[in-house]
C-alpha cells in the first residue's frame, strides 16, 4: 500500500477512533516506512549470519586487514557487492580477496563465495599444508607435495628450516641457510634440496 493511503487511513482513524487509534496507526506507517527505506537502500544484500563487517560495492576499497567474503551478484542497483570483514582465522574469502603477511591459504571451494571460489585463511604454522598459490611467508621453507591437496588445486606443506631437511625446487631459502645436496625423488618426484647452514 502507498504511504498516501495510510495517510488517509491514519485522517480516518483519528476522526473515528481518537488518540489511541492513531498512535497505533503511526506505529504501523512508521514500520511500514522503514522497512520499505531499508529495503530499497540495503540493494546489497542482508548480512551474512554472524559475522561483522559491511556490504560494499564492487571496486570499493578494502581496509587493511580485511578480506572480501561474500558476493551479491544483484547489490548495488546490479553492479554486484562483496561483503568485507576482519580477517581472522578459519575464514573463507572469495577469490581476488587480499591474503596479509603471517596468512595462508588452507582450502578451497569451487562454489564458496555464490560460484566464485573460495580460499580458507589460516595464520601459518610449522607443519601446514597450504593451497597452490598461496603465499610462502618469510622464514618458511615448501618440503612436500600433494596433487590432489587443497581440492585439486594442489597442496605444499610448509616447515620451519632444520638442518638436513628436503625442500622442494620452488621452496625459498631463508637467509642464514643454503640448498646443499639435490635427491631427484624427493618433493613428490619434483626434486629435492637438502638444507644445510650457511
Amino acid at each position: 500500500m502507498h504511504p498516501r493511503h495510510l495517510w488517509k487511513r491514519l485522517a480516518g482513524a483519528v476522526v473515528r477512533r481518537g488518540i489511541g487509534a492513531t498512535v497505533g496507526a503511526l506505529a504501523l506507517l512508521a514500520a511500514f516506512v522503514l522497512a520499505g527505506t531499508a529495503a530499497g537502500t540495503s540493494n546489497a544484500a542482508a548480512q551474512p549470519a554472524g559475522r561483522v563487517g559491511q556490504w560494499a560495492c564492487s571496486g570499493a576499497a578494502i581496509p587493511d586487514g580485511w578480506a572480501i567474503t561474500a558476493f551479491n551478484k544483484d547489490g548495488c542497483s546490479g553492479w554486484g557487492s562483496w561483503y568485507q570483514q576482519p580477517e581472522a582465522e578459519g575464514l573463507y574469502s572469495c577469490g581476488g580477496s587480499p591474503i596479509y603477511p603471517g596468512w595462508v591459504t588452507t582450502d578451497y571451494s569451487k562454489l564458496g563465495c555464490n560460484g566464485v571460489g573460495s580460499w580458507r585463511h589460516n595464520l601459518v604454522k610449522d607443519g601446514i599444508w597450504t593451497c597452490g598459490g598461496s603465499p610462502i611467508v618469510p622464514g618458511y621453507v615448501v618440503t612436500g607435495y600433494q596433487l590432489l591437496g587443497c581440492n585439486g588445486v594442489g597442496a605444499w606443506y610448509h616447515q620451519l628450516p632444520k638442518v638436513g631437511l628436503l625442500t622442494c625446487p620452488n621452496s625459498p631459502v631463508p637467509a642464514g641457510w643454503r640448498a646443499g645436496g639435490y635427491w631427484p625423488n624427493g618433493c613428490t618426484g619434483h626434486g629435492g634440496y637438502y638444507l644445510s647452514r650457511a
